[in-house]
């Protein structure tokens, strides 16, 4: 009797353990996890991972910064509907902690459910009429889940450099990767089910978070890692992949420093790009390699023209759009364009599809997190979302998850960093109640 009940005592002993440390059950998932692979049960295995995924959410940061992997992952397979199901468990958890009172809502979340709710009634009642792009339902999923996610983020806020370190690596090892293993499409270089222009913008964040890195912390070794998604947007030839880039590096450069420095910088620049024009010719031949000037005319001159069509489409039908997802197929049958192509703009492919007030409603998330100023490693997935916001300017990344799970990530952090200093700040010892 003495020993039956010194079993359970011991057994009650390590749930408690477990329920504490939930991590801790991670060593012992490992047999069921190698039985399941090498029997090829993926259903059963796939099931058994969004579990353990799950676990990690709730003990902690890996949860959501695993999704930055599993992202590129399922890009590099085309499974997105694996990064659907990471997403949907993530949120679902800090949802039911939210829920249970152990995570505390922001202000954001209201901003951000406004603009799901916006988005969702665009898609269902479109202005435009039936038609749409064939991916229409996945763009929406895939938007409503970048939403949550960020949502998720806002309450369960990872710490800003292990995202940021989590972002260089894995996004160098994904232009590793592409570089050795891609293949070219008229020589861009294409990769993880994304054309050269997504595949780019793929590559500007984990650049900027490995520049930030290396400036930030004085550590070289960062510079390897930024060198290689470097080496990779050149060989997709993207000129909108290095304007991100850039705009993203310079924020790194200049947030946190005296305002004379900062003025210094951009005096440089311009003077740089005044005196030495060379220097911009050099480095757009290295963004758009072997293309030559009629293909740069050319596509500059329909996306300016689409530009403007985008645009007066969104004056009108000012308050829902045309239709989430509507666009392309409403450019096909207009007598201005007819041609079946999207906005390249993400600003006004919200402004046309959705209304302008859902993209002032974007506007306003943007804004909310790149409001404060951010010190040490916090100034690095600021870096990241102003990159990604020029990057808009040149593409529809919004609603792919592959690009744009980092994005989601920095926002919800940024979201969630005011208010995670105000609770620092009240909670420190004599501090006044």
């Amino acid at each position: 009797m003495r020993r039956g009940g010194t079993t359970t005592d011991a057994l009650a002993a390590s749930l408690r353990r477990a329920a504490a440390r939930p991590s801790s059950l991670l060593p012992l998932s490992a047999p069921v996890v190698a039985f399941l692979a090498v029997n090829r049960s993926w259903p059963v295995l796939g099931a058994a991972a969004m579990l353990v995924l799950g676990v990690l959410t709730v003990a902690g940061p890996a949860g959501v910064l695993l999704l930055i992997p599993v992202s590129l992952l399922a890009g590099l397979f085309d499974a997105s509907t694996v990064t659907l199901g990471a997403i949907a468990v993530v949120t679902l958890v800090v949802a039911v902690q939210l829920v249970a009172g152990t995570r505390t809502p922001r202000p954001a979340h209201l901003w951000i459910a406004v603009l799901g709710l916006l988005v969702l009634l665009a898609y269902v009642l479109p202005a435009g009429g039936p038609g749409g792009s064939p991916d229409r339902f996945s763009d929406l999923i895939c938007l409503l889940a970048g939403l949550g996610l960020a949502a998720a983020v806002a309450a369960s806020p990872p710490p800003p450099g292990l995202m940021a370190r989590v972002a260089a690596a894995a996004g160098s090892a994904a232009a590793g990767w592409a570089l050795a293993a891609g293949h070219r499409e008229g020589g861009r270089l294409v990769g993880f089910a994304q054309n050269p222009n997504f595949l780019g913008a793929l590559l500007a964040l984990p650049f900027v978070a490995a520049a930030g890195l290396a400036l930030r912390h004085r550590r070289p070794a960062w510079l390897v890692p930024a060198g290689v998604c470097v080496a990779a947007m050149a060989a997709t030839q993207s000129r909108g992949a290095f304007v991100s880039a850039g705009a993203g590096l310079a924020v790194v450069l200049l947030q946190g420093r005296r305002r004379g420095i900062q003025v210094a910088i951009v005096a440089a620049a311009v003077v740089l790009g005044t005196v030495f024009p060379a220097a911009i010719d050099s480095a757009e031949h290295v963004a758009v390699g072997h293309r030559t000037a009629t293909e740069l005319s050319q596509n500059s001159s329909v996306r300016e023209h689409v530009a403007w069509y985008a645009a007066k489409v969104a004056a009108e039908h000012p308050l829902r759009g045309i239709g989430y997802g509507v666009f392309p197929f409403h450019a096909a049958n207009s007598s201005q364009i007819g041609i079946y192509i999207a906005t390249h703009n993400d600003y006004l492919r919200l402004a046309a599809e959705t209304g302008i007030p859902a993209l002032i409603v974007f506007l306003v998330l943007i804004w909310f997190a790149m409001r404060s100023p951010a010190s040490g490693e916090a100034a690095i997935p600021r870096a990241m979302v102003a990159a990604y916001a020029v990057g808009m300017l040149f593409a529809n990344p919004l609603a792919n998850l592959v690009v744009s799970t980092p994005f989601w990530l920095a926002v919800g952090g940024l979201l969630a960093a005011p208010a995670s200093r105000e609770h620092s700040i009240t909670s420190a010892p004599g501090a006044q109640k």
